[in-house]
């Protein structure tokens, strides 16, 4: 049986919209509801985008970001202000009733683009934290893969293991029935049990790895209780051998680069948002002066604007500069990382399946026969117990060798499906 590898590509999207965190015991509840055995892939990184507490943690930056946007889409505040005048001494040179009173408003006015540029810097920064909550759910999503893989690999080997204790188990029989009959020695008896404890504990530590590996999975989607059973088997896709081709356009869609490619953005609106501000916001006042005893009264109408002499905000726009920059330079360094990082996988990977294919030629299609000759072997008295065990060994050895080859195969895949922003579900 082989694990279908090649899911849909919306992985940011699918773990931002899949976030979901309970809050109540009913809501625990309904959350444990999609926890059904045996665990595949698909259910598991649908699982990381609801239960996942890392990803939790970075989706906060999207509401801040959101928040930003509704600042910058705001009007400006106008201004009130009233104040009175009383005659304090000598003449009545500014105004011939016993009190003036004064009333004005002001309106800022973005008459220059201001508002606009703001808009777009914000739009554009939620886009960059929703990229860069892909590009984090997506490292989780590979963390969650690796540890599925593996867990179908200790899944494996606890099985082969136990096979292995009734397979040594059963020459333990076969020798106590044949030294009951006169045909074996109590040293032969005694060396298969040795071997019978060598192989129980060797089970022991395979299901000492499997638990850890269930708990590591359960620990990472905030499952502390929980222990995951993987469907399936850990080993590469037909397809696996395809990955290594067309590289630039496998990658094109690496939420990493994405991420990349949206803090451009934000860089460059930021740059064109200071531009806009470097013109000063004016100012329409609207007021009105009137006096009582007797009465009079006069409307005001102004413009007022900020002179640019001494703060030009050049600093602004050289630091927004520098950020374009540094965005760009981080661009190229992400696109150098995962570029050189699919290849060097990719060949890895090539280098693996030809090696399990190899071995699957070579070895794994013998160990039947060598285990009925060993058997037959002993049983005729032309080799030792020794042989028997050494071959029995032998084929436990292949097997786990086996396992392990398909199982790293498979990692590798995996690790480009998730540079290449394929692995989701």
């Amino acid at each position: 049986m082989r694990l279908p590898l090649h899911l849909p590509s919306t992985l940011g999207a699918c773990l931002v919209a899949g976030f979901m965190l309970a809050s109540s015991a009913s809501a625990q509840g309904a959350a444990d509801a999609p926890l059904a055995q045996p665990l595949t892939l698909s259910s598991l990184i649908k699982l990381v985008g609801e239960r996942s507490p890392r990803l939790a943690a970075e989706r906060v930056s999207i509401d801040a970001a959101e928040a930003d946007r509704i600042s910058a889409g705001a009007l400006p505040n106008p201004r009130i202000s009233y104040g009175q005048f009383r005659p304090s001494g000598g003449g009545r040179t500014l105004f011939d009733g016993n009190l003036q009173q004064q009333a004005t408003i002001d309106l800022p006015l973005f008459v220059t683009g201001q508002r606009g540029a703001r808009i777009e810097a914000a739009d554009l920064g939620i886009a960059a934290a929703r990229a860069r909550v892909g590009a984090a759910g997506s490292d989780i999503a590979w963390q969650a893969a690796q540890l599925f893989n593996a867990l179908q690999a200790a899944q494996e080997k606890a099985r082969l293991m136990e096979g292995a204790v009734h397979e040594t188990q059963r020459i333990v029989d076969i020798v106590s029935g044949r030294l009951q009959s006169g045909a074996a020695s109590r040293y032969e008896l005694a060396r298969v049990e040795v071997e019978l404890a060598g192989v129980t504990q060797r089970l022991a530590d395979a299901r000492a790895d499997l638990a850890d590996r269930a708990a590591a999975l359960a620990a990472l989607l905030d499952y502390p209780g929980w222990r995951p059973v993987a469907g399936g088997t850990a080993q590469p896709s037909d397809a696996a051998a395809q990955m290594a081709m067309s590289i630039d356009t496998q990658i094109a869609q690496s939420p990493q680069l994405i991420a990349a490619r949206r803090d451009i953005e934000v860089a460059e609106a930021a740059v064109r948002k200071i531009d806009a501000e470097q013109w000063p916001v004016p100012v329409l006042s609207l007021g009105r002066t009137w006096t009582n005893d007797p009465f009079g009264a006069a409307n005001f109408i102004g413009l007022s604007t900020e002179i640019p002499l001494q703060d030009a905000r050049r600093g602004m726009q050289a630091r927004a500069q520098a950020d374009l920059r540094a965005a760009q330079r981080r661009l190229a360094v992400v696109q150098a990382e995962v570029g050189g990082e699919y290849r060097r996988i990719a060949e890895g990977l090539q280098l693996r399946l030809a090696a399990l294919e190899k071995f699957q030629r070579s070895v794994a299609d013998r160990m039947p026969s060598l285990k009925q000759m060993s058997e037959d072997a002993y049983r005729l008295g032309r080799a030792p117990i020794l042989d028997m065990l050494d071959a029995g060994r032998a084929r436990l050895d292949a097997v786990l060798l086996e396992v392990d080859l398909r199982a790293a195969a498979a990692e590798q895949e995996l690790r480009l499906l998730a540079l290449s922003g394929r692995l989701g579900g």
